[in-house]
């Protein structure tokens, strides 16, 4: 009976040390059991394309990720959702890493005029996309929607995001979010 024991104990204690030494992706993130639907949401509670010196915040997050810089981007414009280069003749959407409707429901319906703004023009959660990879995700977060490449990078700067704005994240979206970092080169 006492190896038994001793057999199960050094077993739990084989998974205790496997569970801390193992890359399981920690966001640091607080959660919630899921994704409340607040009332009365409206877009324009969200001030966006705000001016950041002679360009607006949409123009800054375009010439933030081209070569270029300027408030007019006539070069390509690299997008981490598709992992490709797109045309600066393309429908360029700006997505908010984490939807402005997400943030509603998720606490953002309770925040001042001024930080809901500062929100939407924070550059950390803005991403220069393809139109319809922007419509495609919508307002989803990553249990409903991720990006086809580089989905960790994603997950990372979603996190980065509800971290910095005090934003939960529901149990399913992180649950996802660890899944797709799991064996990702920590940064």
């Amino acid at each position: 009976m006492k190896s038994y024991y001793l057999a199960t104990l050094s077993a739990l204690t084989i998974l205790v040390l496997l569970h801390e030494a193992w890359p399981f992706p920690r966001f640091g993130v607080s959660t919630v059991a899921s994704r409340p639907d607040v009332a009365d949401y409206d877009r324009d509670a969200f001030t966006h394309w705000e001016p950041a010196d002679a360009c607006t915040t949409r123009e800054l997050a375009l010439s933030a990720q081209t070569t270029l810089s300027g408030c007019d981007v006539v070069a390509d414009v690299y997008d981490p959702y598709s992992d490709e280069m797109l045309a600066a003749t393309e429908s360029i959407h700006i997505d908010h890493v984490f939807a402005l409707s997400a943030a509603w429901d998720l606490g953002a319906h309770s925040w001042s005029d001024e930080r809901r703004t500062e929100f939407a023009n924070d550059p950390l959660n803005l991403i220069a996309t393809s139109a319809s990879l922007n419509q495609e995700k919508s307002d989803s977060l990553p249990s409903e929607w991720l990006p086809p490449k580089n989905r960790c990078g994603y997950a990372k700067r979603l996190a980065e995001v509800a971290k910095k704005y005090e934003l939960p994240l529901p149990h399913s979206d992180l649950r996802m979010m660890r899944k797709e970092c799991r064996f990702a080169i920590p940064t």
